[in-house]
């Protein structure tokens, strides 16, 4: 004789027996909701469209990415188009005024979301000029590379 021990296939004591009808009826019923759930990067790339962030609109060079809405109303999802076209404009960290004098400092976000004039002091004060738009991720730009044209101020 051997010490083999067989295995049972029968419930522990203690076990429920599995309603092998009932979930192969729950598998069935939510296998189509399962299957038509669209993944967040592929429903973006498939609709060019792209909303302001919530978090940071900072690239890796520490610039403030303003996506130009043009007469859009503000913090509303930008259309690129087919094939998608947009045009950024790359905001470094300074410390930036509405006005030469001693006026508030304005952050880079608020300047994306106004647009206007703005001036910062690099030895002389200097002007820039940014266009009204929303504050979008690198993350999310980077989905319609080669249609996203970057302009540094």
């Amino acid at each position: 004789m051997t010490d083999k021990t067989l295995e049972s296939n029968q419930p522990a004591a203690g076990d429920r027996p599995i309603n092998r009808r009932r979930l192969l009826k729950v598998a069935v019923a939510t296998a189509p909701i399962i299957a038509t759930l669209p993944s967040g990067a592929a429903l973006a790339r498939s609709s060019n469209l792209i909303g302001p962030t919530t978090g940071s609109a900072k690239d890796l060079q520490n610039r403030t990415l303003c996506l130009e809405r043009g007469s859009l109303p503000p913090n509303s999802m930008v259309d690129l188009g087919t094939p998608p076209k947009g045009w950024v404009t790359a905001i470094p960290e300074r410390d930036y005024r509405k006005a030469t004098d001693h006026s508030v400092k304005v952050s880079e976000k608020d300047m994306c979301k106004n647009g206007g004039q703005f001036h910062y002091k690099q030895g002389n004060w200097r002007t820039v000029k940014i266009p009204k738009g929303i504050a979008a991720s690198a993350t999310a730009l980077s989905s319609f590379v080669g249609g996203i044209y970057t302009t540094e101020v």
